[in-house]
């Protein structure tokens, strides 16, 4: 008689085998299982047996237990940056990675008391596909009022992100085609943001949490099914690119800066801005600074001087890490009743993977505890930048 594993969830094996960014053949060859028997076990008709399973297991570095528990699904619209240009397989892989930061958050906010997120949001009643670009405009600027902020530079976004319950990640993506995803989680109904650590460029990793956290402001009432209507997808990614630049760049303060329109006076307002010379060239285009003929000048330019992959202080501004997630994690290690093993018995993937998923300093999960006095876990508030 045939000895399965009764518990055995086959999405489970599909989803990892993705994340691994492995077919179902390359899996069959990292193991004595055939390909007909994988995929059998994927679509639920079989399943392994305990030694097979940790055969399975183990070529794809995740211990037997993640294969025997329900998958927690996000069941809100996810918004990609660059998700379209990307190639299928890495789009697949950064979709089930997400779909695992999603779990490790999820259970984590059974743990933890978050932040109350603190985005405004558009009423229901508006479709947010009808706002106009001046009205987004207005709404970037609502935003940095509701946050406290006035028009000036914000010293650290990711950080004011953070203090204001959004939860940031940094994690390799593994492509130069995604820059960053976001959506808001269900269990905590707390906003995320996945940042790439692929680009290593601080203003840019800095325009991605901008434009994501202009989806989640005026999206989030969008359907899934209006993602994939190419039309509707465009306009929806011009929206968030038009917040973002309205939200670093706030009109009257940036262009009072500016003292030529030139790209060598773009490049002088960098450090104070954090922001690339692109976006501040598209930014005085979009108000109107310059004209069509001025703009396409400076992007000629852009070119002549090989800024469009790279500009001038790229490799010297400082890339903002978060810090909220790594924060509940040490605080968790250090609590009355927790330490190392006994967390990480609350998840499916090792320290390890954890740290890579979430973008955590490295050993967090896995070092031996350097302190152990308790401290119970609590809500972690940071102090608000601008």
């Amino acid at each position: 008689m045939r000895v399965g594993t009764p518990e055995f969830k086959g999405k489970r094996l599909k989803a990892a085998r993705e994340a691994r960014g492995l077919s179902g053949a390359a899996l069959s060859e990292l193991t004595s299982v055939t390909r007909s028997a994988l995929s059998q076990y994927e679509r639920g008709e079989q399943t392994p047996s305990p030694l097979v399973l940790h055969e399975i297991a183990s070529a794809l570095n995740l211990p037997p237990q993640h294969f025997c528990v329900d998958m927690e699904q996000v069941s809100a619209p996810v918004f990609y940056r660059s998700f379209a240009s990307a190639q299928k397989r890495s789009r697949v892989r950064a979709e089930r990675k997400l779909e695992w930061v999603n779990e490790i958050v999820a259970e984590l906010a059974t743990m933890v008391e978050f932040p109350k997120p603190q985005l405004p949001c558009l009423p229901e009643t508006r479709d947010p596909l009808l706002l106009t670009m001046d009205e987004i405009d207005d709404l970037a600027t609502e935003t940095r009022r509701a946050w406290g902020l006035g028009d000036g530079p914000i010293s650290n976004l990711v950080r004011l992100a953070e203090n204001k319950g959004v939860l940031v990640v940094r994690q390799f993506l593994d492509s130069d085609r995604l820059d960053a995803f976001s959506y808001w989680q269900d269990q905590s109904q707390n906003p995320v943001v996945v940042l790439s650590t692929d680009k290593d460029c601080a203003v840019r990793s800095r325009y991605d949490l901008a434009h994501e956290v202009g989806h989640l402001i005026l999206h989030r009432s969008i359907e899934q099914r209006q993602l994939k209507n190419k039309d509707d997808f465009k306009l929806i990614e011009a929206q968030a690119n038009r917040f973002a630049g309205a939200f670093l760049l706030p009109a009257k303060t940036f262009l009072r800066e500016l003292l030529a329109l030139n790209l060598d006076a773009f490049l002088a307002l960098k450090s104070r801005w954090q922001s690339s010379v692109a976006l501040m060239v598209k930014r005085s285009s979009d108000l109107g600074a310059i004209n069509e003929d001025a703009s396409t000048r400076l992007w000629k330019n852009i070119g002549r001087r090989g800024w469009r992959k790279r500009e001038p202080l790229d490799d010297v501004l400082e890339i903002e890490q978060p810090q909220f997630i790594g924060k509940c994690f040490e605080l968790l290690i250090a609590g009355v009743s927790s330490n190392r093993d006994q967390l990480l018995s609350q998840f499916t993937w090792s320290g390890k993977e954890i740290e890579e998923l979430l973008g955590l300093k490295e050993g967090l999960l896995v070092a031996a505890p350097e302190n152990d006095e308790p401290i119970a876990p609590r809500i972690i508030r940071f102090p608000q930048t601008g």
